[in-house]
């Protein structure tokens, strides 16, 4: 009945899921009397469970694991009552909801839908041991140095082993892997790099909340990412990071303060694109070759825009320059769409700028 209930309210007020607020809420008064799972429910969702779902390709037992061992791990749930709360939002929101394709059943509170590490190694050992580990750069844990398991298509990240933190991981781990999944476990904070380069079959990456950093050409070469999930507490993403990828939109946290040179190079697929405030340049290079981008929103933040940042961008029409802008580099916009036009305000740099480069541009 639980589930039943569940779903039906997913269906009926789906357009608020992404209102943390107005969502928890909602739970309260479909389930006043049933408080044990009214928490289980918010503590799945508080950990960003819908959010990963609305871009993820597949929802699978390693999909699930994330959460599971979230659960257990930062609020002491019992594995059964884990593994029955991420199997019900799988389940209701993932497959039925979203129509996401999905292999997982919901669970009586006896087992469930995660892989369980012991599963994964034949020899006994358990799947951290696995892993090579090497002292983080910063000195803040460990680093993931590579993996010596031979199932390599999905491998779950560790944030603990031998007693130790594990922080990131470590720089060109996986360059030209045929690695296809990637889970990060709550913990980690940094993505090195070059750590997944060329790993051209790598289609799902979920990254919890606790990544800051993502480094530079971490996802570079990736054809097969199409869709990423953006932690909200992100703070930096270094050059290339997501260059040449099969990446059609992706949206950047507003916690984020650096977009690095080249981050979204080569994405032919790329079509839109918003810059949160804290972004006061757009970099060198950072949308060049994006000949699908029709759309990019620049806040009043930003105050340069580099050479080459959108060059090659032929489906790009128009573009709104706000007056905070104050320099434009070299080919900024070279090889945009025919009719690309330029909107901006009387008296801005932009205009003055239109005018010297011969742009066509209208005022606003």
């Amino acid at each position: 009945m639980f589930e039943q209930d569940f779903e039906a309210m997913l269906r009926k007020h789906q357009d608020i899921i992404d209102d943390k607020k107005k969502f928890s809420a909602l739970v309260k008064d479909y389930f006043p009397d049933n408080i044990k799972n009214m928490n289980l429910l918010l503590m799945a969702y508080n950990m960003g469970i819908a959010d990963d779902m609305s871009t993820a390709s597949t929802i699978n037992n390693t999909f699930a694991y994330r959460y599971v061992k979230q659960l257990m791990d930062d609020f002491g749930l019992s594995r059964a009552n884990a593994d029955w709360i991420v199997s019900i939002w799988c389940v209701c929101y993932g497959k039925k909801v979203l129509g996401k394709p999905c292999d997982i059943n919901v669970q009586g509170k006896a087992s469930g839908p995660a892989i369980k590490e012991e599963e994964q190694v034949s020899n006994g050992n358990k799947y951290g041991d696995l892993f090579i580990y090497k002292n983080s750069p910063d000195g803040a844990g460990l680093a993931v140095a590579g993996f010596r398991g031979s199932k390599r298509q999905s491998i779950i990240f560790q944030n603990r082993y031998g007693g130790k933190s594990v922080s990131e991981i470590g720089d060109s781990t996986f360059v030209g892997e045929s690695l296809e999944e990637a889970i990060l476990t709550e913990g980690i904070s940094r993505i090195g790099n070059h750590s997944f380069e060329d790993c051209r079959s790598l289609h799902q990456v979920v990254m919890p909340i606790s990544i800051k950093e993502i480094g530079d050409s971490a996802f570079e070469g990736c054809i097969s990412l199409r869709s990423v999930s953006l932690p909200l507490l992100l703070e930096r993403v270094g050059d290339a990071a997501f260059k040449g990828t099969g990446l059609k939109t992706i949206d950047i946290p507003k916690n984020v303060y650096y977009l690095g040179k080249r981050v979204c190079a080569d994405c032919v697929d790329l079509d839109n694109i918003k810059i949160p405030e804290n972004i006061d340049r757009i970099t060198e290079g950072m949308f060049e070759n994006c000949t699908s981008l029709k759309k990019i929103e620049l806040c009043n933040s930003v105050v340069s825009i580099e050479d080459r940042a959108f060059f090659g961008c032929a489906d790009l029409a128009f573009i709104i320059i706000p007056d905070s802008v104050i320099s434009i580099g070299v080919d900024a916009f070279t090889g945009t769409d025919k009719q690309f036009i330029i909107q901006c305000s009387f008296g801005s740099f932009a205009e003055e700028y239109c005018r010297k480069n011969k742009i066509k541009y209208q005022l606003v």
